[in-house]
């Protein structure tokens, strides 16, 4: 992962750049490269591909909503948080799409929170999702997935995937918006199925590969069905 923080106040790249290093630490994931930019005209002169992208509204130059549509123009999956002291740039910077605006001085806490939502966007993007278990972050790729299913008689939830299966307490609407949709249904409330290991099913039951099932909701076969059916037309 690529990220970039521009801001001509090199004491707040310092301070992005030292949470972001802390972050990653924390959650023992594989650190990212971390580029500083102090002025819009370095940032658009850079070959490299941002993944997220920390900047600056207010800078000699080109300003940010400059740099920030010029950004999604040739990198259109980048997610932009915009760090600024002055609130009344935001309308302009809403029309590029930003992903978290973030204010000045910057809260530790809040930056933390907004960062893991920029991970868990940028890795659903990517075909992957952020899994928390057994107090270790684990990222997932989701074609490795062969369903979630829903513990009924406690507040967790099993991944399973071809070598492995993750519990976890994330809610199963949280796993299922990391997903990408186009592969993954949710046949019922306990459960989510990756089309790609179904082996047979029948009016209740999806039989999956690993020796695994899911249940169908009586009301979501048809829609099952219909999905399903759909979904292996594009293997042709």
């Amino acid at each position: 992962m690529n990220i970039f923080i521009c801001d001509d106040d090199n004491l707040i790249c310092e301070q992005i750049k030292t949470l972001c290093e802390s972050y990653y630490i924390e959650h023992k994931l594989k650190r990212p490269d971390i580029y500083i930019f102090h002025s819009g005209e370095d940032i658009l002169a850079s070959d490299i591909k941002p993944d997220i992208v920390y900047l600056d509204i207010q800078m000699s130059g080109i300003d940010g909503i400059a740099v920030g549509n010029s950004l999604v123009k040739s990198y259109p999956a980048a997610i932009i948080i915009i760090i600024t002291s002055f609130p009344e740039y935001l309308d302009e910077a809403m029309r590029f799409h930003v992903f978290r605006y973030i204010s000045k001085p910057v809260e530790s806490k809040r930056f933390m929170r907004n960062l893991e939502d920029a991970i868990s966007e940028f890795n659903s993007i990517g075909g992957r999702i952020i899994v928390k278990c057994k107090g270790k972050t684990y990222v997932l790729s989701a074609k490795d997935i062969i369903m979630v299913e829903v513990n009924p008689h406690c507040r967790n939830l099993t991944i399973h995937t071809v070598s492995d299966t993750y519990t976890t307490t994330q809610t199963l609407a949280s796993i299922k918006s990391m997903l990408p949709s186009g592969s993954f249904y949710q046949s019922h409330r306990c459960y989510i199925v990756n089309m790609n290991y179904i082996m047979s099913y029948n009016n209740s039951r999806i039989y999956m590969e690993n020796h695994l099932y899911a249940d169908i909701a009586l009301r979501k076969y048809n829609d099952f069905f219909n999905t399903y059916s759909t979904f292996l037309t594009t293997l042709r």
